[in-house]
Formats: structure tokens, sequence, C-alpha cells
């Protein structure tokens, strides 16, 4: 391979964006919103990606809890994911693979399946589904479709 040449990540998709499933790992004072003071570390998994790579994730958790729910089929069902969508980190900026969220390994991916659960549990019968919805329509760049 020539050295003047751009590596692309074998992993990712034709165009070069970042797969749906695809896991990243993140520390929680990164995340926009509600500032808890917490910097533990927490993985994320992709579920949506747009043609400026600019991701919309969901944060995984160890632990059940309010507004959560369980993969049974990641981690052997050890882990949870939390009913909510994330599109801009801390400084209000698109969250993309950088030092902030950064890609893990292909093989710690969540299944086609999982990420379908998630973006129905998410978008459709959650309690924060309408803000999530929300959120997705700024994400894909349509202008206040639901006001």
């Amino acid at each position: 391979m020539s050295k003047n040449r751009k590596r692309l990540n074998k992993n990712r998709t034709v165009n070069g964006r970042v797969p749906q499933g695809r896991t990243l790992i993140t520390h929680d004072n990164y995340f926009s919103g509600k500032c808890t003071g917490s910097v533990k570390e927490r993985p994320v998994v992709v579920i949506e990606a747009n043609e400026r790579n600019d991701l919309a994730v969901v944060p995984l958790s160890s632990r059940d809890g309010k507004n959560r729910t369980r993969l049974k089929n990641y981690q052997q069902g050890q882990s949870y994911f939390k009913h909510y969508v994330e599109i801009q980190d801390d400084e209000g900026a698109p969250i993309r693979v950088n030092k902030k969220f950064r890609e893990n390994h292909p093989n710690m991916d969540v299944s086609g399946q999982d990420v379908e659960k998630i973006r129905n549990k998410v978008f459709k019968s959650s309690i924060p589904s309408l803000e999530n919805r929300k959120k997705m329509d700024i994400f894909r760049g349509k202008k206040n479709p639901r006001n």
C-alpha cells in the first residue's frame, strides 16, 4: 500500500461511515445534557451515522434501572441500553470518532438484530421517545417538522 494513500478502516462501510452497531468508548462527562459530575468510562452503540460521519449513539450500562432495557445477546446478557439518544458532545459539537469517542474493535459490535431492538425501543415505546425523535430530526437535518 502506498504511503501517500489515506488508510481507510477496513471495518467501515464502503463509503467510510461508522456502521450501525459499532461501539465506542467515552466518559460520562462528554455527553451533553445533565451534568452528573461522573467521569466513568461508558460504552455507547452507534444507531445511525449521516454522510458527514456524525453519529447518533445510545449509552450502554452494566446495571439495570429506570429507562434501561437488557441486551440478551450482547456480552452474555450482562449489558443494558439506556433509552436516551445522544447526538452532541458536552461542547455542543456533533459526536464523531475522535479523542472523546474512541472506536472499539469490530468484535465488540452489537448485532444488527439488537440495533433494531434498540431503535424500536428508543423511538417508539420508551418514555423519552418523543424527545429522541426530535433529536433525530435535528440530526437528519429536518427543520422543526414536529412543531
